[in-house]
């Protein structure tokens, strides 16, 4: 079976990412773009050899022949779009942060169908390497402490995760990376304790740090920052050791966990592709063969909207 994919949004996530990734796989064709107008679909179409191209999102819904779709757009649309597209009957991948508060997650999954299939693009969660931080638990005993970082610098002034009005600030951005880290890890709710955070002129959460505790008693603290230079950080304290993730939340098949213990250290390495590839063949095995699909939006996008808002309101207080 061919997974026949469309495209809303002619962004930079979607050719960067997306596109090359799906052409790895012999099932996926990039089958069409819709954007906000024809001349822009059919520029991005030419670009990168798709076959056709809408200048309206409803009319790649209504087209029969599309099986899957990718949605790129800003984040106060992500919820109405994937509804949009699950009614009609297809399956979704959507970049993150799936929605921007808890109502609107909410509302989405109190509509959608009961059988339908959509997926947050924080891919990682599909990569081998996240799982061993409970793999390491064995051997350096239970988990005591998850720290995590995110931090960088738009990349263009006009960047539209400077605009308040449509998902912006670092929170939202990156900081979901570290949230869902450690709800991938402990699977429970934490309560959070602390929340600081820099805000923008604007009022964007752009930078700030958040402290939360397990029932079990472990700790997690997460830091997010788009006025920083790109770097990238997972830690998790054992009983008797550590763990840090080199390349947490894209890593390729050179990354490496670091193990320290007793005064040692070594490297584990799990996986061989991308963290992309992973999420598509786990998405293309749902389509083709009817694999049990996991980390859908059902599953943690709630907690991770509601936790993202309890932040953000803490910080504002």
């Amino acid at each position: 079976m061919t997974i026949r994919w469309g495209i809303i949004g002619a962004s930079r996530i979607a050719a960067r990412a997306f596109i090359p990734n799906a052409r790895l796989d012999i099932r996926n064709s990039i089958a069409s773009i819709a954007a906000s107008n024809l001349p822009r679909a059919k520029a991005f179409a030419a670009e990168h050899e798709i076959e056709s191209a809408y200048g309206s999102y409803a009319e790649l819904f209504a087209d029969q022949s599309i099986d899957a779709i990718y949605i790129a757009q800003p984040p106060v649309f992500h919820p109405e779009l994937t509804l949009a597209a699950v009614n009609a009957g297809k399956a979704v991948l959507v970049e993150k942060p799936f929605g921007v508060t808890k109502a609107a997650v909410a509302d989405f999954l109190a509509k959608a169908p009961a059988d339908h299939l959509a997926w947050e693009a924080l891919v990682f969660a599909f990569h081998p390497q996240i799982h061993i931080a409970r793999q390491l638990e064995a051997e350096l005993g239970a988990i005591r402490h998850i720290y995590s970082h995110f931090v960088y610098t738009p990349e263009q002034l006009d960047d539209y995760r400077k605009d308040p009005t449509i998902g912006g600030g670092a929170l939202l951005d990156v900081g979901t990376y570290c949230l869902r880290a450690a709800q991938l890890i402990m699977n429970d709710t934490p309560t959070l304790v602390k929340a600081e955070a820099i805000f923008s002129d604007l009022g964007n959460n752009d930078e700030g740090n958040a402290f939360f505790e397990y029932p079990t008693g472990v700790t997690f603290h997460m830091h997010w920052s788009n006025r920083k230079p790109r770097d990238k950080s997972l830690v998790i304290e054992y009983e008797s050791g550590a763990a840090v993730f080199e390349e947490p939340f894209n890593p390729a098949s050179s990354d490496y966990v670091l193990v320290r213990q007793a005064g040692t250290t070594r490297k584990l390495v799990a996986g061989s592709v991308t963290t992309w590839q992973y999420a598509l063949s786990h998405i293309g095995d749902v389509l083709t063969i009817g694999s049990t699909p996991i980390h859908q939006i059902k599953d943690f996008s709630l907690e991770q909207a509601t936790l993202l808002e309890q932040i953000d309101q803490l910080a504002r207080r």
